[in-house]
Formats: C-alpha cells, sequence, structure tokens
C-alpha cells in the first residue's frame, strides 16, 4: 500500500528522491551537452560508486539503509579539446543484477546486510563505498578487451566496502569481473571487517589498511601493500582486553606513521551480536563513557605502535588529513583533522525513509543536534622516533590527545575531501557537503579556510550535490587552485549533471548534464590523463 507521504509536496519542497531511485544504465560511452566550459585541467576520468536504488523492480522487497543500496558504478572521461576545454563521456553500469534477481525472486536477501558475506559471485557481491584503479596486490581479471591492456592506462579498478573483501571491475566496460578477500594479499588477514577508505601513499602508492578479527577480544592487524612488489606485510597487531571491535569507516596515514583513531562505537558481545542482528547497525552500541583511543603505528621501520592516546568519546565516519611537526628533541607532534560526531546518531539516521523526500519518516533526518557535525584539530604529542611502546593494558599511564581547534555551523558537513597535492601535509582548506536545514539531505557545498575559519557555500535551490573532489590545475600556486567536481541532482527534472566549480572562490565554472539520475553516491577517484 502507497504511503500517505507519496502523495504529498517533497519535504521543504525540495525533491530528492530521483537520486535515490537511479536504476538507468548507460553501458556505451555517451557525449553529454555541456553549459559553460569543463576546463582542460580536469581532463582525466572520474570514476564515481555508491548506491543506484534500494527498490527491486517487480517486487515489494526493497532495502532499508543506504549502505545497504544496490551499488552502480560511474565513470566521467573529461577529453581535452583544441579550445582548451574538455569534451565529457559517460557510461555506468549496475554491479549486483544477480543480487537484485536474488531479491525479485525470493523477496528476501539472506545474509547480514551493511558488510555482508555473500557468494564470491561478484554479481552478488554489494561492495560500492569507494574505487580505486590500479591498487597495489591486485592482479588484473580477464577481459574481452585484453589486447588493448599494454595500452590502457587503467589495468584494474577495485571497489571496496566495510568488509575485508575487493570486488574486480573492468576500467572500460565497467563490468564486475571477480571478487578476492584480504587474506590473498596475506593469510592472517582473516578477519571479516576492514575499512572501506584505505589509504594510499601519496609518493609511493603503497596501499594501507587494517583487518578487524573477532573474538574474545578484537584484533587489529594494519598492513600494508607495497605498490613497487605487490607484497602484504602486518606492521602491527592491536589486541588485549582494552581493544573493543569498532566500526571503522576511515583512518589516518601520515609521513611516517599509520593512526589507527578506535571510537566507541562497538559490535556488541565481541561482535556475535552482528550474527544475532543479521546486520551491523543494530549491533553497535555507542557509549559514550568510554573513551576514543588513538594507535600510532610506525610504517617506516617496522616498530609497530610506538605510542597510545586517549580523547573522549565521539563517532566519526570520515578523516580528513594527518601530518607531523618535529620538535626537534626526537619526538614529533601528529597533526590529525577529522570531521565528528557526538554520537552514532547519524549512521542511524541513513534510512532512506529518513533521506528520501517523500520518505515516510523524514522528518526525523535533522530532529536532533546530537547529529550535528563539527571538524576538530587533534594533536598527539611527542611520539617518538625511535622506539617501541608496549600496549596498555588500563589508561591510566596514556596521555590524553590534545584538541587544537573545533569547527562547527553551516559549514561542516561530511563526505571531506582536500588537494590531494597536500596529503600527509598542512592542509588549509576542506571541502565538504552540508545540510543547512533546507533539505532532508545535502543542500550545499562548503569550502572552509582552517586558517581564518572562512567559510565559501555554493548551492542551488533543489539540486542535492554529492562528494566534491578537488582536482589541482597544474600552476602549484596555491593550495585551492584548482577545480572541484561534484555529481549533482536537478530535483525540479530528476536528472544528474557533473558540476565544475572554481576551488578558489567556489563559482561555477561549467556543468555537462546527464539524460537521467545518477544515484547519490558516497565517494570517486579522479585521475588525470597519463601523457
Amino acid at each position: 500500500m502507497a504511503s500517505a507521504r507519496e502523495h504529498q509536496s517533497p519535504c521543504m519542497d525540495w525533491p530528492n528522491d530521483a537520486g535515490f531511485e537511479a536504476t538507468a544504465e548507460c553501458r556505451e560511452p555517451v557525449e553529454l551537452p555541456v553549459t559553460g566550459l569543463i576546463p582542460w585541467q580536469v581532463a582525466g576520468t572520474l570514476y564515481r560508486v555508491g548506491p543506484g536504488t534500494y527498490k527491486v523492480a517487480g517486487s515489494k522487497y526493497q532495502l532499508s539503509h543506504w549502505f545497504d543500496g544496490f551499488t552502480h558504478l560511474h565513470r566521467f572521461q573529461m577529453v581535452t579539446q583544441p579550445t582548451g576545454t574538455c569534451r565529457v563521456l559517460y557510461s555506468s553500469r549496475r554491479q549486483v543484477d544477480r543480487l537484485v534477481e536474488e531479491a525479485r525472486n525470493s523477496g528476501t536477501l539472506e545474509g547480514i546486510t551493511f558488510g555482508q558475506n555473500r557468494d564470491p559471485y561478484p554479481g552478488l557481491v554489494n561492495a560500492g563505498v569507494t574505487v580505486h584503479a590500479n591498487i597495489p596486490g591486485v592482479t588484473p581479471h580477464p577481459t574481452s578487451s585484453d589486447a588493448l591492456a599494454g595500452v590502457r592506462q587503467f589495468r584494474s579498478l577495485t571497489t571496496m566496502t566495510d568488509a575485508n573483501i575487493l570486488k574486480h571491475v573492468d576500467p572500460d566496460t565497467l563490468e564486475p569481473m571477480g571478487v578476492t578477500r584480504q587474506d590473498t594479499l596475506h593469510p592472517e588477514l582473516r578477519g571479516p571487517l576492514s575499512c572501506a577508505h584505505a589509504a594510499l601513499d601519496p609518493t609511493t602508492g603503497d596501499l594501507f589498511n587494517y583487518n578487524l578479527d573477532l573474538g574474545r577480544y578484537a584484533t587489529y592487524r594494519v598492513f600494508r601493500t607495497a605498490a613497487a612488489t605487490g607484497q602484504t606485510d602486518i606492521l602491527a597487531t592491536i589486541s588485549g582486553p582494552t581493544v573493543k571491535p569498532a566500526y571503522l569507516h576511515s583512518f589516518f596515514l601520515s609521513a611516517d606513521y599509520v593512526i589507527l583513531c578506535i571510537w566507541p562505537c562497538t559490535f556488541a558481545a565481541a561482535g556475535v551480536r552482528i550474527l544475532w542482528e543479521r546486520n551491523m547497525v543494530d549491533a553497535m552500541r555507542f557509549d559514550s563513557n568510554i573513551q576514543t583511543r588513538w594507535y600510532v603505528v610506525d610504517r617506516k621501520q617496522n616498530k609497530g605502535v610506538v605510542a597510545a592516546f586517549l580523547s573522549p568519546a565521539f563517532f566519526s565516519f570520515h578523516t580528513i588529513n594527518a601530518w607531523q611537526t618535529d620538535n626537534g628533541d626526537g619526538t614529533v607532534d601528529v597533526i590529525c583533522d577529522i570531521i565528528q560526531y557526538p554520537t552514532d546518531e547519524m549512521i542511524r539516521r541513513g534510512y532512506y525513509e529518513s533521506m528520501v523526500s517523500a520518505g515516510s519518516d523524514v522528518g526525523k533526518y535533522f530532529g536532533s543536534e546530537a547529529s550535528r557535525p563539527s571538524l576538530v584539530r587533534y594533536r598527539l604529542p611527542s611520539v617518538p622516533k625511535d622506539s617501541r611502546a608496549e600496549l596498555p593494558t588500563n589508561d591510566t599511564n596514556i596521555p590524553p590527545a590534545d584538541i587544537l581547534l573545533k569547527i562547527e555551523g553551516e559549514g561542516v558537513g561530511d563526505l571531506p575531501t582536500i588537494n590531494h597535492c597536500v596529503a600527509t601535509k598542512p592542509a588549509r582548506y576542506v571541502y565538504n557537503v552540508v545540510n543547512r536545514g533546507k533539505s532532508s539531505f545535502f543542500d550545499g557545498i562548503a569550502k572552509v579556510d582552517l586558517e581564518t575559519q572562512r567559510v565559501l557555500i555554493w548551492s542551488q535551490n533543489h539540486h542535492t550535490p554529492g562528494e566534491a573532489i578537488f582536482v589541482p590545475d597544474g600552476t602549484n600556486a596555491a593550495e585551492d587552485a584548482g577545480y572541484l567536481l561534484s555529481i549533482v541532482l536537478n530535483g525540479d527534472t530528476g536528472t544528474s549533471y557533473i558540476l565544475c566549480l572554481n576551488a578558489c572562490d567556489m563559482t561555477e565554472v561549467g556543468r555537462a548534464d546527464c539524460a537521467a539520475a545518477v544515484g547519490f553516491g558516497f565517494h570517486g577517484t579522479h585521475y588525470p590523463f597519463c601523457e
């Protein structure tokens, strides 16, 4: 039976339904019409991944949580022209057709949602939070275009989620090709959970991540896969009675360290609750009385955990950046920027009924100030450069992490990005999508100056933006010399476009219109064309 809200005006008169129900594929590249211009400096390929829809056509079955939506992968190719601009070619492909068919036929999906383990057939594996090309340790799968492998820019394309699976996709056709698990990288990486946001060293290309094994004590294995050799090494094993199994969607990488921040959003009953509840959200418990624990892991000299810190409880999805300052006494301070929340309420608001503008419970989405984020800068002081720390058995002697900066207000949202050229270095500007109370979802893109705390916002009524990805303009003149690329839904037409903003002043440079809606995805990666 249709809900009464389906016959009402969209919440706050800001329609966004089309962005949550995007099913149209475009398997062959088509050229998009451009308004304004797409500058030559953004030439390259932008891959975007995330849910396309949560409904199953021909069935009453539908998913509940945004993180479980059926994955859809998109490719935007910006091709330079003699005029100094770019043509834009677009293609896309659904990634879990067999999973959708299973739901249509059975009216249900058995297994654990939000990070489930399923049949390794790629059409059944819903892993679509982040996307990377040519990551180390991944062997390209055979494709119909192998004859072109020697001239193709991308040997492999991999999508990830918060589980220990790697899903492999043909970089050109976007066809799902195969699935492997992290224990193929290293036999000790046998835990079921991991981090969707694997980190890549901006210089070497080495990949870093953690694997979480459940048991009497949680065990985090922080590992590196070398770009030069494809070999995977365990950098640190963190376990013990004070170590809790937590939902960690991201972590920090500085020049010399991996920083694992374990906030107290943990899986109940040592993770067994996941099996009982059959989904991860209901198995999570946030405890504001448990402090956040920070572990600093050496990634250069095989010293393991070199320091630990504590801070008051918070919840987070996305870290921003980390870097080091040398104290001249054999120690460094590690500085970490992060988007954080007072509780885990935000993850519990990620249900479609709360976000879709015609949802049955849409009024809840911003019904509590507990879901308001802040941008916080922490300092982990006096990390020793030449020693190894014993893992603490209690909190008595663990020093605190210092808060250096906290920014709140309409300029702080989520899905933060920076100029990748300053990754692991001090970053001044952060770009993120925000909700200022104008819609049931995001309603603008904000640029935050961490030095002056000045905020610039791009917004257009009824237009819902996605993650803004920074592309440098090649001048190296300033950190914000470049452009932002975001996929935006026009709620009035129900179609999407790729938006190009001048990152310096947040003004529109141009846009390229798609013929249909692109689903509200999570993350993307831009790769410049190889010369």
